[in-house]
């Protein structure tokens, strides 16, 4: 019989990600999918949708829509001149998001969090896990599922 703790058991997710932050939230997309930090475009205003929206940039040919994850759940914008757009995935399933500041890569041989923070509503069940790591919070979001959920609620003409 081997002695020693028990193992740790890691999500079935665990590997590298890029965390971004919006507001006081820390979120991680997987290092396997498709992300690109996009600066100095144009993003076009759609009339008549949800204040969240914030539009669509051409990137590459490609129309690209834009969430405001600081309007939907409500976060405050740090420090609006280090904004960035966030591309995740690419061609027409690519969506972007208004960041704070740069991503960073995440190794995760940290322990997940047992609790999660009060969550809006909208995000609730699209996170299966996150964790916490030097005080801040860091959420797996299931990113295709919301961005897909998200686009339900936008009227289209």
């Amino acid at each position: 019989m081997l002695g020693g703790p028990p193992p740790v058991e890691l999500p079935i997710e665990a590997g590298i990600f890029f965390g971004f932050r919006v507001g006081g939230l820390g979120f991680l997309v997987s290092a396997d999918i498709y992300c690109e930090v996009i600066e100095q475009v144009q993003v076009n205003p759609l009339p008549n949708t949800q204040a969240w929206f914030g539009g669509l940039f051409n990137l590459r040919g490609n129309l690209i829509p834009v969430i405001d994850l600081h309007r939907l759940l409500g976060e405050a914008i740090a420090d609006p001149k280090k904004r960035r757009l966030f591309t995740i995935d690419k061609g027409e399933k690519a969506v972007a998001l208004w960041i704070d500041g740069l991503p960073e890569v995440h190794g995760l041989a940290r322990e997940p969090l047992q609790q999660f923070p009060s969550l809006p509503a909208v995000l609730q069940p699209h996170v299966p896990w996150g964790y916490l790591y030097q005080g801040q919070t860091w959420l797996n979001v299931r990113f295709g599922e919301f961005f897909s959920a998200l686009g339900r609620q936008i009227p289209l003409g």
